[in-house]
């Protein structure tokens, strides 16, 4: 005869349940208790002195926010580590603006990758943009290129998948 289990008795899911709420919760501590960071800009790719003096940026060893901008897609794969980051969004070209968030403990980085052919050559829509971008992790876009798509993926810590 197979007992019931008590109401009170802890199953898997339960375990698994309370083992990620407990993840998110440290997470959150992590993220409320840890310093505010100045964001600082780091632009490479092509164009990217126009756009630096555009944002007067002076750029930094460690940015918080690092804008790429691209002629070709082909570009990217100069840049190892950016298309890691954004393999699948980038290698397909799925939108004109591509803004990576990856979020670790107190330092929270941010790619945006601009395919410039997009944007016809305004680079003041560029600049307008990345400079939102700077602003804050979310927030609300201007409309000076209206076909110019954005995806936001955002990368989970300890390896554990992408969000987009």
């Amino acid at each position: 005869m197979i007992r019931k289990t008590l109401p009170f008795g802890w199953t898997a899911k339960r375990l698994i349940a309370t083992a990620g709420v407990l993840l998110a919760v440290v997470f959150a501590l992590g993220v409320a208790l840890s310093p505010p960071r100045t964001p600082t800009v780091a632009v490479i790719g092509d164009h990217a002195d126009e756009l630096r003096e555009a944002l007067g940026a002076k750029g930094g060893a460690e940015a918080t926010v690092t804008i790429v901008l691209l002629n070709r897609w082909d570009s990217l794969r100069h840049l190892p580590d950016v298309a890691e980051l954004c393999w699948d969004a980038c290698h397909y070209g799925a939108a004109a603006q591509i803004s990576l968030t990856q979020m670790r403990f107190g330092r929270t980085r941010k790619v945006v990758v601009f395919h410039l052919p997009d944007f016809d050559g305004d680079l003041a829509c560029v600049a307008k943009r990345a400079s939102y971008e700077l602003e804050a992790l979310r927030s609300a876009f201007p409309s000076c290129h209206i076909k110019a798509a954005r995806l936001p993926v955002w990368i989970v810590p300890m390896g554990l998948g992408r969000i987009s």
